[in-house]
């Protein structure tokens, strides 16, 4: 019978030490004063051992104390710097160079041996080093002595979002900084890993220190938090599962890619391996939702077309789609499949002249099938119907003629939402584009455009604007 466990040290950090280790049943004392008590006890103090003479008054050897250090032994003992390094995908030329120069066989044996031995336990270093660099004991670390900000978002407890290199994530790739982990044949429970609990935690404890905050659309900012830890039960699956691993798309926006893409024979076979995992989890059948796809076109990539064509038991799904081939012929696939269809249509434009300019597409098509939309909304075949607009330097003044637009295709809810740049743009480039400046506010005629009375139309949803929206109030005034 394993030993009960007795933590001791900071209210707030012991409940997140414990839900990182997956310890579900424990007591809790700030400070240790009685050996009696808690001989049959596992004593876990939540403090390293040169720290603990605050919390620990007594000495007797026949008690069961581990420190803080073990802690990031056990968290590290399978730890390979070499591993961590092969799992980065480096995009630039010079990144892939010093990639190779990295995993030569005498420069990893000298950063191994030296990453084995470092932790850093200055919040300093904690704060500053990118969290994919970082050892799982040093991810706790940085998580555990975050402080709670004022955000609610639960995306990181309930979601799960595939890549195209098999990783893992609790949220959108550009927007949480490392993933729960990789599909990998030896580790078949990636969702549930100590990294993933550790990512999860982040979001548990109020900290989001692992997010990217300055892109995020989902966040909300309230007035007062609940910081008491309340996690789901180990061992669950996701309640939405986001599918995003085919880049595959028959267009080629300037806000998401430079050219058009196609999976290859040899990118199919890995992603045909990636389904076939999620399958055998059985995922497709215990999540509550479903999303397909949040990276390209739903309807045009093979690897999407197939789980379209299989049966789920999961039956509610959201389809994220340009629009371009959402025609009767593709409704078909998906109508009987799914109780509950709600669907996502990405357009970024109100004329003709500004969507050829951003989605190269005819707009009169596009617009035949947004009439199919609105009359499968209206006949309620489609339960949710939503439209995206991505606000940017090429289409920012159209929109409240965007909002009019949805409203003829009985739409539930517009959304607009910041550009993000996902390697299309250079920094330069993204700046000018973005309307957003560095002190977290708008741009003057960006913020004009926004006073026009129809953004408060119950409709519209401007979430990923409302910090901007705050401080360009101040700024040029209401």
């Amino acid at each position: 019978m394993a030993p009960k466990i007795l933590l001791v040290g900071d209210k707030r950090i012991c409940p997140q030490v414990a839900y990182v280790m997956d310890w579900r049943d424990y007591a809790q004392v700030e400070q240790l004063t009685d050996a009696e008590s808690y001989r049959d006890y596992k004593i876990v103090v939540c403090a390293f051992k040169r720290k603990s003479k605050r919390l620990v008054h007594i000495k007797d050897k026949a008690l069961n104390i581990s420190y803080l250090d073990d802690i990031c032994r056990e968290l590290d003992k399978d730890y390979s710097f070499a591993k961590q390094i092969t799992a980065i995908e480096p995009k630039t030329p010079w990144k892939q160079r010093a990639k190779r120069i990295i995993l030569s066989r005498g420069v990893v044996w000298l950063l191994n041996g030296w990453r084995q031995r470092l932790t850093f336990r200055r919040q300093f270093w904690l704060k500053r080093l990118a969290p994919k660099f970082m050892k799982p004991s040093e991810l706790l670390l940085r998580v555990i002595y975050a402080q709670p900000t004022n955000i609610v978002c639960d995306r990181l407890e309930r979601n799960c979002l595939v890549d195209e290199a098999g990783n893992l994530w609790g949220c959108c790739t550009n927007m949480v900084k490392i993933p729960f982990g990789r599909i990998a044949d030896e580790q078949t429970d990636v969702y549930n890993s100590r990294q993933a609990r550790i990512v999860k935690l982040s979001s548990l404890n109020h900290s989001y220190c692992l997010c990217d905050l300055r892109r995020c659309f989902y966040a909300r900012y309230v007035d007062h938090v609940d910081n008491t830890l309340k996690p789901r039960p180990s061992n669950v699956k996701p309640l939405v599962l986001e599918v995003a691993m085919d880049r595959s798309c028959n267009l080629r926006c300037p806000s998401c890619r430079r050219e058009f893409h196609t999976a290859d024979a040899a990118e199919q076979k890995k992603l045909d391996q990636i389904t076939a995992y999620l399958q055998q989890q059985g995922w497709f059948d215990q999540a509550e939702s479903i999303t397909l796809a949040g990276m390209g076109e739903v309807f045009y990539s093979r690897s999407y077309r197939a789980l379209l064509a299989t049966d789920f038991k999961t039956k509610t799904v959201y389809l994220l789609s340009n629009g371009t081939l959402f025609n009767q012929a593709n409704w078909n696939l998906v109508k009987d499949k799914f109780s509950e269809i709600n669907v996502e249509i990405s357009i970024d434009a109100a004329t003709a002249a500004t969507y050829r300019r951003l989605r190269g597409w005819d707009f009169d098509q596009l617009l035949k099938n947004l009439t199919l939309l609105g009359e499968l909304r209206q006949t309620g075949k489609i339960k949710f119907l939503q439209f995206i607009f991505v606000v940017q330097k090429d289409n920012y003044q159209e929109m409240p003629a965007f909002v009019r637009l949805s409203k003829r295709f009985h739409v539930d809810r517009v959304q607009f939402l910041r550009l993000n740049n996902w390697g299309a743009f250079t920094r330069r480039e993204y700046r000018e584009k973005s309307l957003l400046l560095r002190n977290k506010s708008l741009t003057r005629n960006l913020y004009q455009v926004l006073q026009d009375p129809i953004f408060k139309d119950s409709m519209v949803d401007l979430t990923a604007f409302q910090p901007y929206l705050a401080n360009s109030a101040k700024r040029y005034g209401k």
